[in-house]
């Protein structure tokens, strides 16, 4: 059976199927990433016969699987409605929707794929249209930025990258058993907005 493509909408049945496969291959590549294919139809409850009739191999699925990732970015961005209300607001709801993301944003960054020093010609389209899916969290940053938010003396861009780098280590911290995915996205977002020392402390280290 052949791959849908874009063009051919997916029966009902089938597309239950997919997301069922995606959505345990994000679990089990977060927990090891050279899994086999096996364990994720396992992991999906299907037969590794029918996995293969979506993905024929494991770049089929990853590749599925980072365009999952696209298109659940954006719709996180857009529900968090990142131009409405207050900046800080704004901010709380985006870094509470990514959160939810944490396995598949666990896996972007742990991917072997994303990472190698000359990346293939997909990989490279693939991160210039996550950059572009993101350009509404640098216009909230810059927002905040300018109004005082975020402080004056950090630059929008390292902001930026510190957002993405924190997100991503809160889920590591989940995935590695060291808080619990409740308390990680407080935890995350107190970190983000009050750093790491307690309120009231001044002075220089010794």
């Amino acid at each position: 059976m052949a791959e849908s493509t874009a063009s051919e909408p997916e029966s009902g049945t089938r597309s239950r199927t997919r997301r069922a496969i995606l959505e345990a291959a994000a679990v089990v590549f977060g927990r090891q990433r050279n899994a086999s294919l096996g364990e994720i139809a396992t992991e999906a409850k299907v037969a590794r016969s029918t996995l293969h009739r979506y993905f024929p191999d494991r770049e089929a699925l990853i590749r599925a699987m980072a365009d999952d990732l696209l298109e659940l970015v954006e719709r996180t961005i857009q529900e968090a409605d990142l131009e409405e209300g207050l900046p800080r607001l704004a901010f709380q709801r985006l870094i509470a929707g990514w959160f939810e993301l944490g396995p598949r944003l666990y896996f972007l960054f742990n991917e072997p794929t994303f990472g190698t020093p000359e990346p293939a010609p997909w990989v490279q389209d693939y991160f210039a249209r996550l950059d572009q899916v993101g350009k509404p969290m640098e216009s909230l940053i810059a927002r905040a930025h300018a109004d005082g938010v975020f402080a004056q003396s950090l630059p929008p861009a390292w902001i930026s990258r510190m957002v993405w780098w924190s997100v991503y280590i809160a889920c590591e911290a989940v995935a590695e058993g060291e808080m619990t995915r409740y308390a990680a996205p407080g935890i995350l977002l107190q970190t983000l907005e009050s750093g790491i020392l307690a309120p009231g402390v001044a002075g220089e280290p010794r």
